[in-house]
């Protein structure tokens, strides 16, 4: 399978390192810092090296009339330069592609207008993903191939769990969740942690605490057939220290304040989708 990367940051390194420990696939990078960035990732592929562009121009003038796979994993702000470079090569075509974009906010209407083609795929992605432990949310148009479907699933396996969803603006409530969701577990770490000076415990006990509780927790989660409340009413004793960190949390509207987060997320990303498409399809009009 051909696969190419636009965008070798944190999403994008992700995708190669886990894709180039794999034989089945020939893989390119295509970045303006590919020299810089290969340095820190050439070590990591242990098969053969990919091809490496520095910008989408020069790698088109390499390819030959071939299927591939193109991973969008740039940022929101880049893409408007990415169409004006579109643009300016009129013989470009992205007939044999099938666009995975992992631009936040970015909608298929929008990418369809700058690529020329109905193969497009939405992709949602979290950091968890560098560890091949993420979730990546998916939406398929339904003009795309059973075929093109298997691929772009083989890629997001490799990274951890998919979850395919029926209606692209689901794919908001996605980035609020777990696109945004490592935020506030580290959030929730950072707090426990910050409890060592008055606990009278060393910054180094303290982490020990937080890092082997948070694991022992998430596996219980995870594993365990029980409900979430269950496990919850499992280490919590009448009367005991659990119920009154409990009480405390609930007083202070622990369970108010995170659905709160998770729905400013969801309208934030709305928000900027809105403004992100409306300043790019005022463009490619023009």
């Amino acid at each position: 399978m051909k696969i190419s990367i636009l965008g070798a940051g944190n999403i994008g390194g992700a995708i190669f390192n886990h894709l180039s420990q794999r034989r089945e696939f020939e893989l390119a990078l295509i970045d303006p810092q590919i020299d810089k960035i290969w340095k820190s990732l050439g070590n990591t592929s242990k098969v053969k090296s990919p091809l490496l562009f520095k910008d989408l121009l020069q790698y088109t003038r390499n390819l030959k009339q071939q299927k591939i796979i193109l991973v969008l994993a740039i940022k929101p702000k880049q893409l408007f330069p990415l169409y004006e470079e579109i643009k300016v090569s009129k013989n470009l075509s992205f007939a044999n592609f099938v666009i995975v974009s992992v631009v936040a906010g970015i909608s298929l209407s929008t990418l369809r207008k700058i690529f020329k083609t109905k193969n497009i795929v939405r992709a949602m992605p979290n950091t968890p993903v560098t560890t091949g432990q993420g979730i990546t949310g998916l939406y398929f148009p339904k003009n795309l191939s059973a075929r093109n479907k298997k691929n772009v699933l083989t890629i997001f396996e490799l990274l951890g769990k998919t979850l395919i969803v029926n209606s692209e603006r689901k794919l908001h409530s996605v980035t609020a969740l777990s696109g945004s969701g490592p935020a506030y577990f580290f959030n929730f770490f950072e707090a426990l942690l910050s409890t060592g000076k008055e606990l009278g415990l060393s910054k180094k006990e303290v982490l020990q605490l937080v890092k082997q509780t948070a694991i022992g927790a998430t596996a219980l989660f995870c594993e365990a057939e029980k409900p979430v409340n269950i496990l919850r009413e499992n280490v919590t004793s009448k009367g005991g220290t659990t119920e009154k960190g409990l009480e405390t949390l609930e007083q202070y509207e622990f369970a108010k304040g995170v659905l709160k987060a998770v729905l400013s997320a969801k309208d934030r990303s709305i928000e900027l989708g809105l403004e992100l498409n409306s300043k790019i399809q005022e463009n490619t009009q023009k």
